[in-house]
């Protein structure tokens, strides 16, 4: 405006009056809302909708009728029981017959078991035997049959975790050959000569045998014949 030294671009605090910015035409077109959709239905202003007089006077067809109806229960459907029985009154009144009171009875124990501490009930019981049975003799076949089953001819015990040395062999002096393959490989050659690797003129010149050339030929059937390419001149 007229009579205010502005400087481009505006900075706070250099003029009085405050700075008045002008929208494009595209960016007025920005600004605008979305419209709505040409079959967009604003929501109703009442859950409650007025029903039309010939509705409300209008007969319901028999096919209607039929899909009204509830689904029927099946009929081998039962009702839940409830979570507390419900004891018949007969019941509680009934009096148990002679042959129930009979099973209702605890098993009585064995005649010839008899427990060392009756005191506590976790005891194994202690059968009796008969003075008889005491001075019975074993049959030849029974003597047989307890007998022990023999190991295999075969078999060995397994071998103890600790190795039992001979005295002998804990007295035994290494021979000389012993001693000589005991000691570890020397050294010498590589600390005297680094390369190692260096082919001797002897080695060289060295020609293969017949036999050495027979070995290192390739086998025939992997062997394909290369093309032959004509070379650009």
């Amino acid at each position: 405006s007229s009579g205010i030294n502005a400087e481009w671009p505006l900075r706070p605090g250099n003029h009085q009056e405050p700075t008045k910015f002008i929208l494009t035409d595209r960016l007025e077109q920005l600004c605008e809302p979305k419209p709505y959709h040409y079959d967009f239905a604003q929501d109703r202003p009442s859950p409650k909708w007025p029903v039309t007089p010939s509705a409300q006077k209008a007969a319901a067809s028999t096919v209607v009728e039929n899909l009204a109806r509830p689904k029927a229960i099946h009929r081998d459907w039962v009702e839940g029981r409830p979570v507390q029985t419900v004891v018949k009154s007969g019941a509680m009144k009934a009096n148990a017959s002679e042959r129930l009171s009979q099973l209702s009875l605890p098993k009585k124990g064995a005649a010839n078991v008899v427990m060392e501490e009756t005191e506590t009930p976790y005891n194994e019981g202690i059968s009796t035997i008969n003075p008889a049975a005491l001075k019975a003799v074993a049959s030849t076949r029974i003597e047989t049959l307890a007998q022990e089953k023999q190991t295999h001819q075969s078999y060995l015990p397994p071998c103890p975790v600790q190795s039992i040395v001979n005295p002998k062999t804990m007295k035994a002096k290494a021979s000389a050959h012993v001693a000589q393959l005991a000691r570890p490989k020397d050294r010498k050659e590589l600390e005297e000569n680094p390369n190692v690797w260096k082919v001797s003129a002897g080695a060289k010149a060295a020609q293969a045998s017949q036999r050495i050339n027979e070995l290192s030929a390739p086998i025939p059937r992997k062997v394909r014949a290369k093309k032959a390419t004509a070379v650009p001149t």
